[in-house]
């Protein structure tokens, strides 16, 4: 009877030792591949492995490690358009973010050879469930090197937008949702450890970040 349960027991532990062993192995590979793929833009291949990462992802409850975002991220990879966002690569136009979650801030940055020419975009960010972060875009912050050096822009207030939402709603018989408002434009995080973030935005484009150090 001890004899069962002892092998039982060890059972049971070496089962869990490799729930969590084998991914710590998985992981580095599958990461240097997709940078390789990102590279070569070797969009399926890219596909594949976002898939592959996202069943491994270390990072199960965003709401919990909202600050596992934080700091400077640079894009080795896109689905956005190019309008939206630039490829670097044929345009020479550098792009990147910058993330402070104790703000509630995300940054991204077109540079097109800052501080005297370039874009940044303040985005509001909060986490509304344990895989996604909503977002509400704030401002847009134009700098060129003539005049006028900086222009802000101001996207509609929050407050003015979920008003107007809550009267559509109220007139079209209708309950208004929070939670849906909120998430009106988000992100979902597929993948996220110390170095790398896989996402993919309310309009279904994918993204691949590394942590710029």
């Amino acid at each position: 009877m001890r004899t069962a349960f002892l092998f039982a027991t060890v059972t049971a532990i070496c089962a869990c030792s490799s729930e969590a062993f084998l991914p710590a192995i998985q992981r580095p590979t599958l990461k240097a591949q997709l940078r390789t793929a990102c590279k070569q833009k070797d969009e399926q291949k890219i596909f594949k492995l976002a898939d592959d990462l996202s069943k491994l992802n270390p990072t199960t409850d965003i709401i919990k490690d909202f600050r596992k975002l934080d700091g400077n991220w640079k894009l080795d990879f896109t689905t956005a358009p190019t309008g939206e966002v630039p490829d670097e690569a044929t345009s020479g136009v550098k792009t990147f973010q910058t993330i402070d979650t104790s703000q509630g801030m995300i940054y991204n940055v077109i540079d097109q050879g800052l501080p005297e020419k370039g874009l940044k975009i303040g985005i509001g960010a909060e986490a509304t469930r344990k895989s996604r972060v909503a977002i509400d875009f704030q401002t847009i912050e134009a700098f060129n090197n003539r005049f006028p050096r900086k222009v802000t822009l101001k996207f509609p207030p929050r407050s003015l937008v979920k008003a107007l939402a809550k009267a559509r709603a109220f007139v079209s018989g209708k309950q208004f949702d929070e939670l849906e408002f909120k998430e009106i434009a988000h992100f979902d995080v597929l993948f996220l450890d110390n170095d790398l973030r896989i996402q993919r935005n309310s309009e279904g484009n994918l993204f691949v970040n590394s942590r710029v150090a």
